[in-house]
């Protein structure tokens, strides 16, 4: 009797650490349903956000080519103030001074071109921000910087679209080399 009641403690208690294993089994996918459900409404979010953030983006770039240039620099700033990280704000930054540039607000166009090509020297419109940099800086007066400018743009890209505006420029706000004739002396100089 001792040996039966042994042998059924024994599958009880064989028993009792399947049911555990299967408990805990149990609070993991509990835990794991919790979890995916979280990520599940954080990705929800981040959509909705990237939605608006787009529709902002986007609202700017039609009021910028319809010349409506004050209501597309507030919403360009709006953009970058709520979505500083979403993945057009180099984008952004870079129609904004567009916007200034287009306005002939000449300064600020030239600071947010500086501002755009330190923080994003790979990005694919930063070949344009040299010619356009280049381009306020001529309005503002400073033509040797425009020429440095526009010549580091001819070296460092060469056959981008913008090249020959930007020879053409360059062409106009370098002075042609002068050609110094000797006058003739006059005949009283010449004993």
């Amino acid at each position: 009797k001792n040996k039966t009641l042994k042998g059924q403690i024994e599958v009880l208690e064989q028993q009792q650490k399947t049911s555990d294993k299967k408990i805990a089994e149990l609070f993991n996918l509990m835990e794991y349903k919790k979890s995916s459900v979280v990520v599940e409404q954080t990705m929800l979010r981040v959509r909705e956000h990237n939605k608006k953030a787009k529709k902002i983006y986007t609202s700017a770039r039609s009021l910028l080519i319809t010349d409506q240039y004050d209501q597309a620099i507030e919403l360009f700033k709006k953009y970058l103030d709520i979505y500083p990280d979403n993945n057009h704000a180099a984008d952004a930054h870079y129609w904004l001074a567009k916007t200034y540039l287009a306005k002939e607000e000449y300064h600020s166009a030239k600071n947010i071109f500086i501002a755009f090509q330190q923080e994003n020297p790979l990005h694919h419109k930063f070949s344009n921000s040299l010619f356009e940099l280049a381009r306020a800086y001529v309005e503002l007066k400073q033509t040797d910087k425009a020429s440095d400018l526009l010549n580091t743009m001819l070296v460092k890209f060469p056959t981008h679209g913008a090249a020959n505006k930007a020879k053409q420029l360059l062409a106009r706000i370098t002075p042609a080399p002068q050609v110094i004739t000797p006058k003739p002396k006059s005949p009283s100089t010449l004993n």
